[in-house]
């Protein structure tokens, strides 16, 4: 079993208290508990997790490097779980609510993020060992903590409503927390399983994202990642979610929303591609927009930057938009549908070096003036990385200056 599974909740939130206060006393009277019940819940937590959380003084108790790395997740943890339920207070909630991360359990929160992720309660009971009465209890019983309704029910079944999504956000980004804290105490045994997530938007799958993975495992095995892709707004409710640590790709500036923060990588510049031995190629030369419009597109999904720079160009250039006989958010669809004919589309380079340099692909243009965009990482604001997913983002920062240096100019 996982070190995040097995501390219970309480135990956990009696580490934070203590840590905070400096007292079992003093974090007793903070949670309402006995001394006697928070001292066993400090306990506990050291014994299932293998390390002294705290040193024991006349003066009352210190945090150990392991302990205070325990309690920030945690505190981290709570006040997620805080925010969720301040943000079930605007949406109508009574002000008791508020209490909901100090009442709320292991039992709740897993009951919450099961059903969520499954297509009924019976399997969402399955995968956390549960029988489908106790689960269906267990999201009674939290709406009754939350003291709103966060089901939507019918004959078809039950979904969350926007109360209940909301809530789910907080509560995933808070066991994220945990399970990050958890992680880290492993590091201090020398074992343990250390996950780091990965939005990866196209043109960051087929380089950036690969190769820093590449470089991590060979120098870390013992660090698992997980690669997700798909669209923007897909990975952004994964990133909102703490199913992803972060995205790779190209970011969205001042359009940006402000729960969400950006570091730039580097500046790209889209080119016009084709395949090796399209007619545009015959001049030996590279090609203008006017020339390549008569062309068929392949051209970038409707809403997105690329869009926009796509238009942006033609505009710029005095010419209506070409023909566009596919759009494709897809880097396969992408080169399997240039090198079967003579469709042209604009992409960043990174995205095709592989065919490219294969001599599949050609750079029918030189980087075009007006495409630049920024590529980078986005992350959820206030995010504070575990050390293997700091150990990523750097290898990452690495791989992307390498990458930049053998951009066309």
């Amino acid at each position: 079993m996982r070190d995040d599974a097995a501390v219970p909740l309480r135990s956990l939130r009696a580490v934070a208290a203590v840590a905070s206060a400096g007292s079992v006393s003093r974090a007793a009277q903070a949670l309402h508990q006995s001394s006697a019940a928070v001292t066993r819940a400090v306990q506990g937590a050291e014994q299932t997790l293998g390390v002294s959380l705290f040193e024991r003084g006349a003066r009352g108790m210190v945090p150990t490097a392991a302990g205070e790395a325990l309690a920030l997740r945690v505190s981290r943890a709570f006040e997620a779980l805080q925010a969720g339920a301040n943000g079930l207070r605007a949406r109508g909630a009574p002000p008791t609510v508020t209490s909901l991360p100090r009442l709320v359990s292991d039992a709740l929160l897993q009951a919450l993020v099961a059903r969520s992720t499954h297509p009924s309660e019976a399997a969402a009971a399955t995968a956390v060992g549960l029988s489908q009465p106790a689960l269906h209890q267990a999201l009674r019983r939290l709406e009754h903590v939350a003291k709103i309704t966060l089901y939507e029910r019918s004959r078809l079944g039950a979904r969350l409503n926007e109360s209940g999504e909301w809530l789910l956000q907080h509560v995933k980004v808070a066991l994220a927390e945990i399970r990050i804290g958890c992680e880290e105490l492993a590091r201090w045994r020398g074992k343990g399983e250390f996950l780091v997530a990965i939005g990866s938007l196209p043109m960051a799958t087929d380089v950036l994202v690969p190769q820093a993975a590449a470089r991590v495992l060979i120098t870390h095995p013992d660090l698992h990642i997980d690669v997700k892709d798909g669209t923007y707004e897909s990975l952004t409710r994964l990133l909102r979610n703490a199913d992803v640590d972060f995205i790779v790709g190209p970011l969205r500036g001042d359009a940006l929303a402000g729960d969400l923060e950006e570091e730039v990588l580097y500046i790209d510049r889209f080119v016009a591609v084709v395949r090796q031995g399209h007619p545009l190629l015959r001049g030996g030369r590279r090609a203008s927009l006017r020339l390549l419009a008569p062309y068929p597109w392949i051209g970038p999904l409707a809403g997105t930057p690329a869009h926009g720079v796509f238009e942006r160009l033609f505009a710029q250039a005095g010419l209506p938009l070409p023909a566009v006989a596919l759009r494709a958010h897809s880097t396969a669809v992408l080169r399997s549908v240039l090198l079967a004919g003579d469709h042209v589309a604009l992409v960043s380079p990174l995205q095709v070096q592989a065919d490219v340099q294969a001599g599949l692909l050609v750079h029918a243009s030189a980087p075009l003036a007006g495409s630049e965009r920024a590529i980078g990482i986005t992350q959820r604001r206030g995010a504070l990385a575990s050390s293997a997913c700091a150990h990523v983002l750097s290898v990452l920062r690495c791989v992307a200056s390498d990458a930049l240096s053998a951009l066309p100019r």
